[in-house]
């Protein structure tokens, strides 16, 4: 009877933990935050050593008899070496250190020259560890449960320590929480993800730069995993220099997200930019670029044109009201806007009338040729060599052009016939014909057919703007002032990029905006439009009562888009603020922490966080959970995917050893499932 009930006792999750042959040490000291721990030469050596920020685990009661625990013993307390402290007789025993140095007379001792005693060697032997309290696992309705303090201590308890390894290592920094367990479930079923998720491999435990003994031949490399559901609709930052293995974790996270969408059958979009080039090129730095491993489900885009690339311009002709924002903020930020008609044309709305208000439709017509007319004097390349514009002109408006073309002609069979533009007339035509009408208005007002200005105030400054010239016929910049606006217009786009875009999202694809390549200016505009549309069809969605469509954004150098000083009401922060509502992840990465708005910081779900170059950016970090811990670490260690992991699910910051991105294997997954 009482084998079996032992027999039994042995599956309990704290009797798994507690490895008995890993004894390292005893509490001496305990309160609600720290724990000192006395600890002994020899039982380091026997666990391996005992890294600087390695787990420990303390408790009091025997495994071996664990039917006999009283029930307030039956509990684990997790503890994070922090660093060292004092014994009370330290002194004295670095003064009998001393002493001895001073008597020796050789480098090296030996059997028959012993420096110490065996008594005063084994009081030499023993040092003081500070630790962190980060918990107490406790059992519970056959569950195991992590509390994040402990409810209470007793000062004359004898603490046992131990190092975990191996499984009980796993079951400690895999930790997720029942109630967390049941809302991943739920927040995947929210995001259509039906089967359940397995969580995922990221990487294996790893304490400190200097690996030899902890991760060396003897030890077993403990995984570490991540739920994947800690990734949809959340944010994840990514942070530490260049080359220390930033891009390869994005990988990673795309290569999940794939897999999830793969494996759930649920549409997940994800897009990226690629402010290096890195993820829509292959180079010999990182191998395997993402849009080789996933030809078929990648489209990337480029600001100039490329072969493979879509064009990230938008073709003003077509795109009529998003190039008209674009130069809108190009001549308010080049400072010229002060003439009068050009601050009509900044004021000006191009978003289509209702047909059915004929008149107010004519008025729109003609006013879009003639500010299209406008683009192609100021140099924009029009879709085609004989791209048409389209309007209405009244027999009367049509004869005063006419008069006025031929006002200098005395011959009638010299006089040119002037075209009906409602049969279309080419971009240079229609600046002939816009100009002799201005010309015509200012001799005598051209009238609609209902008696009314044919020429309104703001069509007037466009054609204002066409001739360099205002009302009084002084000399203006007109049409000039446009010019620099050029760079963002393509003539072979038919379609709204951010738009396109979305479209492509929606079916699950992944885009990747090769950002490496054009104008920084243009980089960063054309960055946010898409943004702001992505942003705003979700949360159409979600306004309309509908299910957004599930997209990742994935954002490199990630303090120039959504820096600290911007205001929340833009659209880079309010994106990172508010799009986890609208089913929009957010992963960004950038090497200046305190270069990123606190907002979104504060924010943030998901950490790794590897080597960071000065203490400004270390002390901005320990603000957040209990990075503080690994300040002197994340300083000092530079080695590549060396990282502190904190996710969602996790209840503590993990030091982790990330694996590499392994492109061969998603393309052997691939293949596998088209079989």
């Amino acid at each position: 009877m009482l084998n079996n009930i032992n027999a039994l006792l042995k599956d309990d999750f704290l009797v798994q933990i507690l490895q008995k042959d890993n004894f390292m040490g005893w509490v001496y000291s305990i309160d609600y935050d720290y724990a000192l721990v006395v600890t002994n030469d020899l039982w380091k050596a026997k666990v391996q050593g005992v890294p600087h920020n390695c787990f420990l685990i303390a408790a009091s009661f025997n495994p071996e008899d664990y039917q006999n625990v009283p029930e307030e013993e039956r509990e684990i307390i997790l503890l994070r070496v922090n660093g060292t402290t004092k014994l009370p007789q330290d002194n004295d025993m670095i003064r009998t250190k001393i002493d001895n140095y001073q008597k020796q007379t050789d480098i090296f001792v030996n059997d028959l020259k012993r420096d110490f005693d065996d008594i005063t060697k084994n009081m030499l032997q023993f040092g003081g560890l500070e630790c962190r309290v980060l918990g107490t696992f406790f059992v519970r309705d056959n569950e195991l449960w992590l509390g994040s303090d402990i409810e209470s201590f007793a000062v004359a308890a004898r603490l046992n320590v131990y190092r975990p390894k191996g499984k009980a290592l796993e079951t400690i920094v895999n930790y997720v929480d029942p109630i967390r367990k049941k809302k991943a479930v739920e927040d995947a079923r929210a995001l259509g993800i039906q089967n359940p998720i397995k969580p995922f491999k990221i990487g294996t435990i790893r304490y400190t730069s200097t690996d030899r003994l902890h991760r060396g031949s003897n030890e077993e490399k403990v995984p570490f995993f991540i739920q994947p559901s800690d990734f949809l609709a959340r944010r994840t930052a990514v942070l530490g220099m260049t080359r220390t293995g930033k891009s390869n974790m994005i990988k990673q996270t795309v290569s999940v997200v794939k897999r999830i969408s793969d494996e759930c059958n649920v549409k997940i979009g994800q897009i990226i930019y690629d402010i290096n080039g890195e993820y829509a090129n292959a180079n010999q730095q990182d191998q395997g670029a993402i849009s080789e491993i996933y030809k078929d489900e990648t489209i990337r885009y480029r600001m100039l044109k490329t072969e493979g690339f879509e064009e990230l311009q938008n073709n003003f002709y077509i795109q009529v009201q998003e190039g008209f924002n674009i130069i809108r903020n190009v001549i308010n930020e080049d400072g010229n806007s002060a003439a009068a008609d050009v601050q009509t044309f900044l004021n000006i709305s191009f978003d289509e009338p209702d047909i059915s208000d004929i008149g107010l439709h004519k008025r729109w017509e003609l006013k879009l040729a003639a500010y299209k007319t406008m683009l192609a004097k100021a140099g924009f390349e029009p879709p085609s060599n004989n791209y048409k514009v389209y309007f209405e002109a009244n027999k009367k408006v049509r004869e005063a052009v006419y008069n006025y073309i031929n006002k200098d002609v005395n011959s009638d069979d010299d006089r040119r016939d002037v075209k009906d533009p409602k049969n279309g007339l080419t971009l240079r035509e229609a600046e002939e014909w816009f100009l002799a009408a201005r010309a015509a208005n200012r001799v005598s007002a051209l009238k609609s057919s209902s008696g009314e200005n044919w020429l309104d105030n703001e069509t007037l400054a466009i054609l204002n703007m066409i001739a360099c010239k205002n009302e009084k016929d002084s000399y203006i910049n007109g049409y000039k002032v446009l010019v620099n606006a050029k760079k963002y217009h393509s003539p072979r786009r038919s379609k709204e990029v951010g738009e396109e875009i979305y479209k492509h999202l929606l079916e699950g694809k992944i885009v990747i905006l090769d950002l490496s390549v054009g104008d920084a200016t243009l980089r960063e505009k054309i960055s946010k439009q898409i943004a702001q549309v992505i942003f705003n069809k979700s949360m159409g969605y979600f306004l309309e009562g509908r299910t957004p469509p599930n997209i990742v954004i994935y954002i490199e150098e990630a303090h120039n888009l959504i820096g600290k000083d911007m205001d929340l009401t833009e659209t880079w922060p309010r994106l990172a603020k508010e799009g986890a509502k609208y089913k929009i992840s957010l992963v960004y990465a950038t090497q200046e922490v305190s270069s990123v708005h606190p907002n979104i910081l504060a924010n943030t779900e998901n950490w790794f966080i590897s080597h960071l170059n000065n203490e400004k950016e270390i002390y901005e970090l320990s603000k957040f959970y209990d990075f503080g811990d690994f300040s002197k670490s994340l300083l000092r260690a530079q080695d590549v995917g060396f990282a502190r992991v904190k996710t969602l699910s996790s209840p503590f910051v993990v030091p982790v050893q990330i694996d590499k991105f392994e492109p061969e294997r998603e393309i052997e997954r691939l293949k596998s499932i088209k079989r």
